[in-house]
């Protein structure tokens, strides 16, 4: 169990390191205070299961749960991160991630290997055991959570997603485990962090059979002047989510990324982001193709494109969406894997621009950096677990 400790203001935003803005109603001292300062102490790091049993002062509420979100563009190494944060502090990984939901995908999403923790081999992952349902899989010892919700042919939404992420978040909680979320969909984690309500909006055959009948440019052009927020952001080479974003837009008349009501946060998150250098994770990127075409990604996308076909929203993802172009004899082989390189580079980009819009996430160079971080929102010297 965690420890008491007394936060302290840094340069870090005080919501992200687990200090309270909340006024105690008998203030334990006033001496040496200012007014300003007043309402960030003391506070207390206390049971990931928000402190069931704990005592507070009258008129102060107990503590949101705690849980970590690591968050980084493609190949940054954020998966490794978290496998590390797990095993250090007792935690268990959640996957924010919109690709690996999808059952039978493994090599294009880097899913077997838990990403960047050990290649790209289920083996060499250390993959020990499936739970029942093959929702989640122990990893280096470590339960990872998130993977194959859904087939490649079933429609997987945010609210979908949101749903299990907060009864999974519970359940690691309810264990006395800290909840190491680890995402790269910006979508997917902000549904954790800002606990919104998305608006349902069912498709619209007639106006979708429309849009699907222009050209990509064109609705790409339209959707980025009524939306230019989340044109930013989505993958402008993939038809079906800009068809889908523009028919939603149109729909309703109000942009696809505002589709949302805001909520109040469940968890007090600190929030990490994974900062590396445009021409390293580009070469991160390069090498990781390479490496999924060496085991197998061909094979994988032929095997899926036989039972499912190439025009599922899942097999329209990076690299799925390439490899069925060679098999349909539409590109050789050799530019299917650099057009692969070419979409996730620019997918990494689009990333980026959504986490850094951000300013709770604490950017950090490397994982003794993000553990510094961990133990000072934890107590220094305190440790996450007692």
């Amino acid at each position: 169990m965690l420890q008491a400790s007394t936060c302290r203001l840094t340069r870090w935003h005080p919501r992200s390191i687990g200090c309270s803005e909340v006024r105690m109603a008998r203030p334990l001292s006033w001496e040496g205070t200012t007014h300003s300062n007043r309402w960030f102490r003391p506070c207390q790091v206390l049971p990931f299961d928000g402190g069931r049993g704990a005592r507070y002062p009258r008129g102060m509420p107990g503590p949101m749960p705690k849980i970590i979100v690591i968050v980084g563009p493609t190949a940054s190494g954020k998966s490794a991160l978290g496998l590390e944060v797990a095993k250090r502090f007792g935690g268990e990984v959640l996957a924010a991630d919109s690709r690996t939901v999808y059952r039978g995908m493994e090599i294009g999403t880097a899913k077997s290997a838990g990403d960047e923790a050990s290649g790209l081999r289920p083996q060499a992952a250390g993959i020990s055991a499936l739970f029942p349902g093959g929702k989640s899989r122990v990893i280096q010892g470590v339960p990872h959570w998130g993977f194959d919700l859904a087939n490649p042919d079933e429609p997987y939404s945010v609210a979908d997603y949101k749903k299990y992420a907060d009864g999974k978040i519970a359940d690691i909680l309810k264990r006395g485990k800290l909840p190491v979320v680890v995402g790269g969909t910006g979508l997917w984690v902000k549904a954790i962090v800002d606990n919104p309500t998305y608006a349902q909006t069912p498709p619209v055959y007639a106006l979708r059979a429309q849009l699907d009948a222009r050209g990509l440019g064109d609705l790409y052009a339209e959707y980025k002047r009524l939306d230019p927020e989340g044109a930013e952001v989505i993958d402008r080479d993939n038809k079906r989510r800009v068809v889908r974003a523009l028919e939603v837009t149109l729909a309703t008349g109000k942009p696809f990324s505002q589709q949302l009501t805001k909520g109040d946060p469940k968890y007090d998150a600190l929030q990490i982001g994974l900062e590396v250098g445009r021409e390293e994770l580009n070469r991160r990127i390069d090498e990781r193709v390479e490496e999924m075409v060496a085991h197998g990604l061909v094979d994988e996308v032929r095997a899926l494109k036989t039972k499912y076909g190439c025009d599922t929203e899942a097999m329209s993802g990076i690299g799925y969406r390439q490899i069925c172009f060679f098999l349909d004899g539409k590109a050789p082989l050799a530019a299917a894997v650099e057009e692969t390189k070419k979409a996730t580079r620019a997918y990494a980009k689009r990333q980026m621009t959504w986490f850094k819009r951000d300013d709770r996430i604490n950017w950090v160079k490397g994982n003794e950096e993000a553990m510094g971080l961990i133990e000072e929102w934890a107590g220094v010297g305190k440790g996450l677990q007692g």
